[in-house]
């Protein structure tokens, strides 16, 4: 008899499992995992894995706070605090959304040459996130995000940015609030566009070698404001219904961040099985987070966009199509999810009581803690295609051997049934 503990869980074969390989080395690329909402601006350190690259907190006797922070990005999202860090909605836009997902984040990339107006020049804003890796001596990578122009916004500006690093960057402090980089540093992708659009989101992409010591991506203007295009920009806010917005800066949004390596290829995951009396689910893909890909039905038509992975419940057995851009470089792969009338789970770690092996098989396969159960083998569609003779041999304690040489190769799942509770355990096997 199957031990009754056993029965409580599917049992799956030891079967090689292709690893998941990560697409965007980028941290929370889209910002959707928070530690908590944010209620107020500059506090990106709400988004987990991002930072600003200043630590430093002024007295600032003009605002209602006592304290404020100096040159913080903002994080905006759908549960933030409605006057400043909500969304679509607040006092820094009247309708704008993220260009994936349920947050965006806000960085200062200019700050005009009024010594009069709110502190010192050369202001500027840095966003820093971690990479999930060291990157790669020699190896070419292909970074990407997406900017938008703030509602509230005194002027667009060119020039912004990614610089990638081993994370010695810093800024310089000025005696009031303003920052700009102490070594002046050129970003690896930057771009000499004046982007005016507040609706649209504008794609920045470029690629470069990696020096083999870069841990974390910065995004800023680096440039001084002698070397930035800044075009005054007036449009009506809930803040200012004449339109300017602030009086001084350069506000832009930031969505999608990633790096990938140059020579990364899709990865829709594993084939994997779901059982229709047990209405499952599957996941597909990967758990990178955000992606810049698309992922198709076999008739062509897109079901979802831009992440690494999701969950599926087709009612019949589906194949789904990943494709993947990395600047330029397009390559695509399928993943199929059987569904079958069986009970059977996603591959995992085999349970102490039941083995499987060899798994995948040619010629036989060796059952033990079955003893004296019925085992059935189903085609993906249900169908019984050979059934064990053995039990009372088995009963002895002696291992179940089935020879399946005669099956055709593909997925087929062997199902292990107690025969005085009538409980199972299903086993997917791969004949190949």
């Amino acid at each position: 008899m199957i031990n009754k503990t056993i029965l409580l869980f599917i049992i799956i074969c030891a079967f090689p499992i292709a690893g998941n390989a990560q697409i965007n080395l980028v941290y929370n690329g889209s910002f959707e995992e928070i530690r908590t909402c944010p209620d107020n601006r500059q506090q990106i350190m709400y988004a987990n894995y991002w930072h600003t690259l200043d630590t430093l907190w002024a007295y600032d006797t003009s605002s209602t706070w006592s304290l404020v922070p100096a040159d913080v990005p903002s994080l905006f999202t759908t549960c933030g605090y409605y006057l400043y860090a909500s969304l679509p909605l607040n006092f820094n836009f009247y309708s704008h959304y993220p260009r994936t997902g349920n947050a965006m984040v806000q960085i200062q990339t200019y700050r005009n040459n009024d010594t009069s107006l709110y502190g010192p020049l050369f202001q500027r804003e840095h966003a820093q996130g971690k990479l999930k890796q060291t990157l790669i001596h020699g190896k070419y990578y292909c970074v990407t995000f997406y900017i938008s122009l703030n509602q509230a916004t005194a002027y667009a500006a060119n020039n912004i940015g990614a610089y990638l690093d081993d994370g010695t960057i810093d800024t310089v402090q000025w005696p009031r609030q303003g920052t700009v980089t102490s070594t002046p540093v050129m970003p690896q992708v930057y771009d000499t566009v004046t982007y005016t659009d507040t609706l649209h989101w504008h794609k920045i992409q470029g690629s470069f070698t990696a020096e083999g010591n870069e841990r974390f991506i910065t995004i800023a203007n680096f440039f001084d404001n002698a070397h930035t295009n800044a075009i005054p920009i007036s449009i009506p806010t809930l803040l200012n219904t004449t339109g300017g917005g602030d009086l001084v800066y350069g506000l832009y949004l930031i969505d999608d961040v990633s790096v990938i390596a140059i020579d990364a290829v899709a990865n829709a995951g594993r084939d994997t099985s779901i059982s229709t009396e047990m209405s499952d689910s599957a996941w597909i893909g990967n758990h990178d987070g955000y992606v810049p890909c698309r992922w198709y039905n076999m008739s062509g038509t897109i079901i979802d966009s831009n992440k690494g992975g999701f969950m599926v419940k087709p009612g019949v057995t589906t194949s789904y199509i990943m494709e993947l851009d990395v600047c330029g470089h397009v390559t695509r792969d399928t993943v199929r999810v059987y569904v079958s009338p069986v009970s059977v789970a996603s591959p995992g770690p085999s349970h102490r009581g039941v083995t499987c092996y060899p798994n995948p098989a040619s010629n036989e396969i060796t059952i033990e803690g079955a003893n004296d159960c019925e085992l059935v083998i189903y085609d993906v569609v249900g169908r019984q295609v050979m059934k064990s003779e053995d039990r009372e041999r088995r009963a002895a304690g002696e291992k179940a051997v089935i020879d399946i040489s005669r099956l055709a190769n593909g997925v087929y799942f062997v199902k292990v049934t107690d025969p005085v509770t009538q409980e199972s355990v299903v086993v997917r096997l791969l004949k190949e």
